[in-house]
């Protein structure tokens, strides 16, 4: 008995169109193609079926281009997808649907996932379109969110500001006549701008105005029972309120108004009911039984006048109350080495040394942490000295590094961390702590106040007694194929000044380009005594880390 072929697999590419074995055709629009039946069982069930069951000698292809029908022969012929390209994508990934290759459709979505992964702050509105429109299309041809599901992953590597211009320019939700307008496509955009709700909510109260507030549409109905209202709320509290005014004098309320209103109700009332449980599960969570370690975000400090002397800074930090640890003492005096541009003194690490002797129960910084800190290039020989110095810093091989998710774009490093309540589950590299699951809390800001904003971690488990262990938080930002750690623990609360368009973390700004780079660089809206600031731009990604302090 021949053993089963197993596909994809290489049948000769040569053999395409070959007269004497092709037995199959394929009816396209004023255009018949034939291929061989045989190799087209092997890789499709479906086309099996028809072939040998049902006896069929051709299929109808008319839903295909001609050039999507080619590409999906040759694959089956070469086990491989050459001719695979964006004009073909959407027919040859729907063929393979259709036909059920499954090899064929892993590499469809591979593809796109490729494609997807190229997508960032500076992607073109033709590069953004091609993905939503085959992630819309699948939704509706195929009925599959994933490649929705892949693309909003993606989304948190392009801006907000980009996200939003796409979204406006994509589609005028309700401008359009209502057979031109899919659900799909909605859903998609809700989608896309993620928590930035506003973004929808503004389309529609231009859309209702120019209607002269005569009544609801489909669309807007849609839309409205779909998008997360609460979230247009902590945004931008004024958008909420105009959006209810304007529906307030709708001249012309029906049944599928009032239908609506019930939804929205229900909506509301069931995330209060959620909301309520989640505040009953976080009391119990931070029980007696529980223990949850708040992150402090301690004021920066500064000699304010051009005489700084680093070895009464060190003495000064070696004795306050508020450096426990090594981690405190290295971010709090590089921070202001930076500013007062002294990092590139050699004799600082003997200074450190000769001053933190004492200190025994310090923990050791991380090798990485000495590695990667920002600018270092000014401070090679220190931090070199720093490195070779085994009572200060770990060995090479020894890593306590957590990472909380991946690299993202800084207005999704905002968002993620800023403007909404999140959880990060994170496991923490040491035998001692092996199997346990931690969480990482942030309580989002509420308006411009940032002293509602809050970090704090601890065991998932709430019955375990044990206490969690001191870890230290910074920020790593990837500039091209470098990353730099940017320690936060002097930094204070995060701020924001709509006026320019950014987030500050102390002396670390979060920015789009629409700011004069000189600005950005030595912006006055920042502590008035900080110099000197780690921009992060559009084209930047970043993530929150955190190291394991012994």
């Amino acid at each position: 008995m021949a053993p089963k072929i197993c596909v994809p697999a290489d049948f000769g590419k040569h053999h395409i169109g070959a007269p004497s074995h092709g037995n199959l055709r394929f009816n396209l629009q004023g255009v018949k193609v034939y291929a061989n039946s045989i190799i087209l069982s092997l890789n499709s069930p479906v086309i099996e079926n028809l072939t040998t069951s049902l006896q069929l000698t051709s299929l109808d292809a008319e839903d295909f281009s001609r050039e999507a029908v080619d590409c999906f022969i040759e694959a089956t012929y070469t086990g491989e997808i050459e001719a695979l390209n964006l004009g073909n994508f959407r027919h040859v990934n729907k063929m393979s649907q259709v036909f059920n290759v499954s090899w064929l459709i892993a590499r469809c979505e591979e593809y796109f996932v490729s494609y997807v992964k190229t997508l960032n702050s500076e992607s073109s509105y033709s590069d953004m379109l091609f993905a939503v429109e085959e992630a819309v299309y699948s939704m509706s041809a195929m009925k599959s969110r994933n490649f929705l599901d892949i693309l909003v992953d993606r989304m948190s590597f392009v801006s907000v500001y980009n996200r939003a211009n796409f979204i406006k320019r994509y589609i005028n939700l309700f401008d359009l006549p209502q057979a031109h307008l899919s659900r799909h496509r909605i859903d998609a955009c809700i989608a896309v701008v993620k928590s930035d709700v506003h973004v929808l909510i503004e389309l529609l109260i231009l859309h209702l105005e120019k209607q002269g507030n005569i009544c609801l549409d489909e669309n807007t109905r849609y839309l409205l029972k779909n998008v997360d209202l609460s979230s247009c709320y902590d945004r931008n509290s004024d958008l909420h309120t105009k959006l209810y005014s304007v529906l307030g004098n709708l001249q012309c309320v029906g049944k599928d108004d009032f239908q609506l209103l019930l939804s929205i109700t229900k909506q509301l009332t069931s995330r209060s009911v959620i909301q309520e449980d989640d505040m009953k599960s976080s009391y119990v969570a931070h029980s007696s039984k529980s223990r949850f370690v708040p992150v402090q975000f301690l004021q920066s400090f500064l000699f304010t006048n051009d005489k700084f002397n680093s070895e009464d800074f060190i003495k000064y930090l070696a004795t306050n109350d508020d450096v426990h640890d090594f981690y405190m003492f290295f971010d709090g005096l590089w921070f202001q080495l930076f500013q007062a541009n002294q990092i590139s003194s050699n004799s600082i690490a003997s200074k450190i040394q000769s001053f933190v002797r004492g200190k025994q129960e310090w923990a050791k910084l991380d090798f990485e942490y000495v590695e990667c800190i920002y600018d270092t290039e000014k401070a090679s020989g220190f931090l070199s000295d720093l490195r070779l110095c085994g009572k200060l810093v770990t060995s090479k091989k020894f890593s306590s590094k957590i990472i909380f998710f991946d690299f993202v774009a800084p207005d999704g490093f905002v968002e993620a961390v800023f403007l909404q309540n999140s959880c990060f589950k994170f496991q923490i590299p040491n035998p001692e702590y092996a199997g346990k699951q931690f969480v990482l809390k942030t309580t989002a800001m509420i308006g411009d106040n940032p002293d509602t904003f809050h970090m704090k971690y601890g065991l998932l488990n709430p019955n375990c007694a044990r206490f969690p262990p001191k870890l230290h938080f910074a920020l790593e930002a990837k500039f091209g194929s470098s990353s730099r750690i940017l320690p936060i623990s002097w930094n204070g609360k995060p701020t924001c000044d709509k006026t320019k368009t950014y987030w500050n973390w102390g002396y670390i700004k979060f920015h789009n380009w629409e700011l004069n780079r000189l600005d950005m660089r030595y912006g006055s809206a920042g502590p008035r005594n900080i110099k000197h600031f780690i921009s992060i731009l559009e084209d930047s990604h970043c993530r929150l880390i955190a190291f394991l302090v012994f």
